[in-house]
């Protein structure tokens, strides 16, 4: 067998984007996941929590905005602009509502859809904005850690272990 290493394949725009298919895909069922978990809690369940030890509904509303910021800071990654602020939302109990959620989730949605229809065939690989966990990542960085944070987090709640990670 013959191999040839090449460092510019010429499918690599394609491929690109079938990776960021393929991300925002294990990052959906994950999330899917989550929300199916949100639809079946008792109220009681989903507004329990505090900043120490969240609760379902903390979870939720944390990984849905770091969800739907993190796709839209690799984005503006990827096309070498300003990636906007990269803090780290710690949503309070109190402002947990299943209205709040199911509106995180629509907005999710429709910045996937915009990472998806808008990411460059050529991105940016060398610009890079601070994660506040693993310190400076490029556009693939950010988009690759979003199917891990789901995991994690739902692993904490079904563990019973605390989730404010």
């Amino acid at each position: 067998m013959t191999l040839k290493l090449v460092d510019d394949p010429p499918d690599r725009p394609a491929w690109l984007r079938q990776t960021i298919r393929v991300v925002l895909d294990a990052t959906a069922t994950e999330r899917h996941r989550l929300l199916a978990r949100v639809a079946a809690a008792p109220e009681a369940e989903l507004v329990r929590g505090s900043d120490e030890d969240w609760g379902l509904g903390q979870v939720a509303t944390h990984l849905l905005i770091v969800e739907r910021g993190a796709a839209l800071i690799g984005l503006r990654l990827a096309q070498a602009a300003d990636p906007g602020p990269t803090g780290q939302p710690r949503p309070a109990v109190a402002a947990v509502t299943r209205a709040g959620i199911a509106s995180l989730a629509e907005k999710v949605a429709a910045a996937a859809a915009r990472l998806v229809a808008e990411f460059p065939a050529e991105p940016d690989v060398r610009t890079v904005a601070r994660h506040p966990f693993y310190g400076d990542l490029n556009c693939f960085g950010w988009l690759l850690m979003l199917p891990n944070h789901y995991k994690a987090h739902l692993a904490a709640l079904d563990a019973g272990q605390p989730s404010a990670l």
